[in-house]
């Protein structure tokens, strides 16, 4: 792949979950992925690079002919830059595992950027479909979809008594982990989270920060996700997840409804103030920027603020990630000249 196509890629605009898919505003992305493995091959983990680089040509070559409608854009890892793995991190199209060893990695994305497959992570295939808003069921069909296409032309990994089969045992069964990125500003504000997510585990759910497994919140930002896949059907683990995050959403949306009962002025101020330093700021760090824009999501949620649309908003968000700063720069910037990119960022999207 050329470097102009890898960097259109790898720019912003195209993130496949900033359109607002929620109405609520609550529910940012509902991204599944399943885990699949060869028959007879050994895990990734145990592949040297020159077993990993031709079992991942030869997964790409089925891909291209077995689900040739999804229109895929292969990308060696080790052809991109640091930034541009980065990039690709912030848009959840790849994983932080599968940047730890790039050679004979692969990633292939459809040209929406709604679907992904990462060749040679902890397993084999690892095939996503990510949509905005609370749309499980509609990114089940899709995954599952792909899922029968490339089963046409792989011999996947499957046991009748421990289903199919993964380099780690928390995925044997179905291989397949559903989860929905979720806004909690106001649960958050009212110190009632720990309360909810220490039942999750009761219910064989898990919550995690935005990059997923042993990674943290950033303001409000939280991953909630199936934590078994043996022993329950596709079916009934989307639909558990999809009962509990309707909860979570109308529990947040009663800790919306009691700070504007009672906090109201306290909570106007708050986002006003967010809302001086993202249109004014000229040093931003990322942790100071994030808690900004969690407190604006909110303000235009409740409507409190009108500043910004929906998708601009979103895209912010992402932008003012250092990845996205250091792709769009072209250089490695130090912490200073980052902050001040980020401030110039986020100006720029208020003045629109």
């Amino acid at each position: 792949m050329s470097r102009a196509e890898i960097e259109k890629i790898v720019t912003l605009p195209q993130v496949a979950w900033a359109e607002p898919g929620d109405p609520r505003q609550i529910v940012l992305s509902s991204r599944l992925r399943l885990a699949r493995n060869l028959t007879g091959r050994p895990f990734p983990n145990r592949l040297n690079d020159e077993q990993a680089a031709q079992l991942a040509n030869e997964i790409a070559e089925k891909l291209q002919s077995c689900a040739a409608d999804c229109q895929w854009r292969l990308l060696r890892l080790d052809d991109l830059l640091q930034a541009e793995k980065g990039v690709l991190l912030e848009k959840h199209l790849l994983s932080r595992d599968i940047l730890q060893h790039t050679p004979g990695r692969m990633l292939a994305v459809n040209d929406a950027q709604s679907l992904a497959v990462m060749i040679n992570e902890e397993d084999h295939l690892r095939m996503q479909v990510i949509l905005p808003g609370l749309n499980l069921a509609a990114g089940w069909q899709q995954l599952t979809q792909l899922d029968d296409k490339l089963a046409l032309g792989l011999d996947f990994a499957y046991d009748d008594k421990l289903g199919f089969l993964t380099s780690c045992p928390s995925n044997l069964g179905t291989g397949l982990r559903a989860s929905v990125m979720l806004h909690l500003p106001a649960l958050r504000l009212t110190n009632k989270l720990e309360g909810i997510f220490r039942q999750l585990p009761q219910v064989g759910l898990t919550v995690r920060g935005v990059y997923g497994e042993g990674s943290q919140s950033q303001s409000g930002l939280y991953q909630i996700s199936n934590q078994v896949t043996l022993g329950y059907s596709e079916d009934e683990i989307i639909s558990r997840l999809q009962q509990l995050v309707e909860e979570i959403i109308a529990q947040e949306q009663q800790a919306r409804e009691w700070l504007r009962q009672n906090r109201l002025l306290w909570l106007q101020d708050r986002i006003g103030r967010a809302v001086g330093v993202l249109a004014n700021a000229r040093l931003l760090s990322t942790d100071e920027a994030m808690e900004q824009i969690s407190l604006l999501r909110l303000g235009l949620a409740m409507g409190l603020c009108s500043v910004i649309g929906w998708r601009e908003l979103n895209l912010m968000m992402i932008g003012v990630q250092t990845p996205l700063l250091q792709a769009a720069a072209s250089k490695e910037l130090n912490q200073v000249e980052r902050d001040e990119m980020r401030a110039n960022l986020t100006r720029q999207f208020l003045s629109v």
